[in-house]
């Protein structure tokens, strides 16, 4: 019975749901015009549309897209609903897919030349998960592929470290080579809300309240 428990964790469940939606995006949805309903923009919040803080997070722009939000989320999450609760867990991770979508769509109200246009993708709760991961297990030893090519051996606190460094950099130059070998039309903005948050979640709840004793190993 555990290892069924284990495959019916939220983790697994988040990804079946954006596969999903993925399906229906490309099928059912592709017929109507969806985008100004479903995918997060300030022309729809400005119009009431307040459920594309939800939707948004589970609409992607390719397969590539999605299939590298859900990898992640896979190798990321697991250890981290593992550690905190499948509640918690679904609390950050919806969470920062929220607040990173309003920081992306302040940045379209702030800056419209660099960072116009909708915004889909669960990239932002993502990066709040590996935010959490990276403060729950910050010696957790990883091997990660620079821009897909480059191997890089490092510990999680790195990689948060980096991760921040490269969406500083995407939104200092939205325009540049930098940003194109990042691919290009990237939600930096979704991207730093997102980390934001699961690090505000990790310093100030997990880490002072929880404080379990697994996690002063570093290790899962």
């Amino acid at each position: 019975m555990q290892p069924r428990r284990r495959w019916l964790s939220a983790t697994v469940v988040l990804i079946v749901l954006n596969v999903i939606a993925f399906c229906l995006q490309f099928t059912v949805l592709r017929k109507v015009d969806y985008e100004d309903y479903f995918a997060l923009s300030r022309w729809g919040l400005l119009h009431g549309y307040v459920w594309q803080l939800l939707t948004y997070q589970f609409l992607h722009g390719s397969f590539p897209h999605i299939f590298l939000n859900c990898w992640a989320l896979f190798v990321f999450g697991r250890p981290v609903e593992w550690a905190v609760g499948k509640k918690r867990f679904l609390t950050v991770y919806f969470l920062s897919g929220i607040f990173g979508g309003l920081l992306q769509v302040m940045s379209c109200v702030l800056w419209p030349h660099y960072f116009a246009g909708s915004t889909v993708g669960a990239s932002a709760g993502v990066f709040g998960i590996v935010a959490c991961f990276a403060m729950l297990f910050p010696t957790q030893p990883l091997i990660m592929l620079l821009f897909f090519v480059i191997p890089l051996k490092m510990r999680a606190k790195s990689l948060l470290a980096l991760m921040l460094v490269l969406t500083g950099l995407g939104i200092a130059f939205p325009h540049s080579l930098l940003a194109a070998l990042l691919g290009g039309n990237v939600a930096h903005f979704a991207h730093l809300g997102g980390m934001l948050t699961g690090l505000a979640f990790s310093r100030f709840y997990f880490l002072n309240i929880l404080r379990p004793p697994h996690l002063e190993s570093g290790s899962f």
